[in-house]
């Protein structure tokens, strides 16, 4: 069941975490996990913008009646930074929103911009060459998932409770990151 506030609880969450630390918050288990810092090579944002340019280009020749805009800004003003996307525009406005992923591809950003915008996103994915449209129905289902998931791990963290994953070695804490769990469970079958 889809939670008629998850609009408002998403712009909350908005005020801790940027979209696409959000999609890392599903994935992992932990509750003390903490993402570390990573910043994006040159090299991926001149594949990535490449990708795009190439793919604007044909969409705009193949849809020669819409308007195709590169880098518009959603004014999400709650969100860090502005939130840039591709965008296709008929005679009532914006029709879709464009997520063009060169790596690894994430749902709950795309479900984001979704949500708030109110207007389906088209996630396109270069490596694998699929797309997935994510309409508002399916925003809210992730996103009520994305919740649900944050309650349970909030529990967990009440609990102390550490739930040691493959995440544990990408952990940004620096105390107590799971990473000794880690060690001593892969030294342990080294020695079986």
């Amino acid at each position: 069941m889809v939670d008629g506030k998850i609009e408002e609880k998403i712009k909350k969450l908005l005020d801790a975490f940027r979209p696409s630390q959000l999609d890392e918050q599903l994935l992992t288990v932990c509750p003390f996990y903490k993402p570390e810092n990573k910043e994006l090579s040159s090299a991926y944002r001149l594949v990535h913008d490449i990708a795009k340019s190439r793919l604007l280009a044909r969409l705009q020749l193949k849809l020669n009646k819409s308007d195709v805009a590169n880098e518009v800004s959603l004014k999400l003003g709650y969100v860090n930074g502005a939130i840039s996307r591709v965008y296709i525009t008929g005679g009532n406005g914006c029709s879709a929103l464009i997520e063009v992923k060169t790596g690894s591809v994430k749902l709950v950003q795309p479900a984001i911009y979704t949500l708030l915008s109110r207007t389906k996103t088209i996630l396109v994915d270069l490596r694998s060459g699929g797309i997935l449209v994510i309409d508002v129905q399916t925003a809210e289902k992730i996103l009520q998932e994305l919740i649900e998931h944050l309650k349970d791990k909030e529990e967990l963290k009440k609990l102390g409770k550490r739930v040691p994953g493959p995440e544990c070695w990408r952990c940004g804490q620096t105390a107590n990151t799971g990473k000794e769990i880690g060690k001593k469970k892969e030294s342990a079958g080294a020695t079986l």
